[in-house]
């Protein structure tokens, strides 16, 4: 189902964004005729629960970006959960007509089609969101069930290539989720390997070796917001607009689902996965921060490397 604002929602902070929207929207129209440069296109990937949400608010808080949630008019075809994208082809098309610097959009269920959005999208930069395996899961479960985990590994077991869960996963795998599984398994168990299924595309799709990939931790950006913006920016090739961006940000919910709930076989192999990402992620951060102190330039990287690159 689509997100709809409850009343619950309503505050001084929701309406004072509502009338920033409305200014920006009129802003972006009245200037569209007078940006007729490249526009950076930039699909956030990853997982669900790693706060992309988090993301969707800070860009909004850009003039120059025009930002679609998850179920957007690029998911309208899709009847069920309104938010798997239209033909890629419609896609750009839409992209296309929004004559502003820069357009986000957030096609998380597409992230197993990686590739085919980088041609559809040739100079496009790709985010990839994660979070801590253990966060996702209980975000996961709280938001959507205690058998939302169960249910988000049905489709590996039937072997569905159409269900956008399973698709395009790999034997290892669809085995690696098998040999977990079990009807009465642990709620917090099945989410975790739901988590580690969709950060093994990651590295199936080889995307750590893709120039035009960068992960986005959650934890980064609600610990050191205007930091990590400042480097994703300098990724994106944009400059950096400045802090009011991230001026709702905050880490309040870092760490709420690190409680041993997981069996030690699925803690382990998320564990080692969250590691690798780490890993990559802390290699990333750091040749950005030195290319930021070495030309103070938003440009983004032209030479073709990886930012994972040794």
């Amino acid at each position: 189902m689509p997100y709809q604002l409850k009343s619950s929602d309503i505050n001084l902070q929701t309406l004072s964004f509502v009338a920033f929207r409305l200014y920006k929207s009129a802003a972006q129209k009245l200037g569209a005729a007078r940006h007729n440069g490249h526009t950076i296109v930039v699909p956030i990937l990853g997982i669900q629960r790693s706060g992309t949400s988090l993301m969707y608010w800070v860009f909004e808080r850009d003039l120059g970006v025009k930002v679609y949630r998850e179920s957007s008019k690029l998911s309208s075809l899709d009847a069920v959960e309104h938010i798997r994208l239209n033909p890629l082809a419609d896609v750009k098309t839409a992209i296309e007509r929004h004559h502003v610097p820069m357009v986000v959009f957030k096609p998380l269920v597409e992230s197993q089609r990686a590739h085919e959005l980088l041609t559809t999208f040739p100079e496009a930069r790709v985010l990839w969101a994660y979070r801590h395996y253990q966060d996702v899961a209980a975000s996961n479960l709280k938001a959507f069930g205690t058998d939302n985990g169960k249910r988000d590994l049905q489709p590996f077991l039937a072997g569905d290539p159409g269900n956008w869960r399973s698709q395009n996963s790999s034997a290892e795998t669809r085995e690696t989720i098998r040999s977990h599984y079990a009807d009465d398994m642990n709620p917090f168990d099945a989410a975790a390997l739901f988590w580690w299924a969709r950060m093994q595309l990651y590295f199936e799709q080889h995307l750590d070796q893709h120039p035009s990939v960068m992960l986005s931790r959650y934890e980064d950006l609600v610990l050191n917001p205007a930091r990590t913006m400042r480097r994703t920016y300098a990724f994106l090739g944009r400059a950096y607009p400045g802090d009011h961006i991230v001026k709702d940000v905050n880490a309040q919910s870092v760490g709420k689902g690190r409680v041993s709930k997981l069996t030690p076989a699925v803690d382990q192999l998320c564990g080692q996965m969250l590691e690798r990402l780490d890993r990559l992620n802390e290699t990333a951060a750091q040749a950005l921060e030195a290319k930021i102190e070495r030309d103070g330039s938003p440009e983004m990287l032209t030479n073709g490397d990886s930012v994972y690159a040794g």
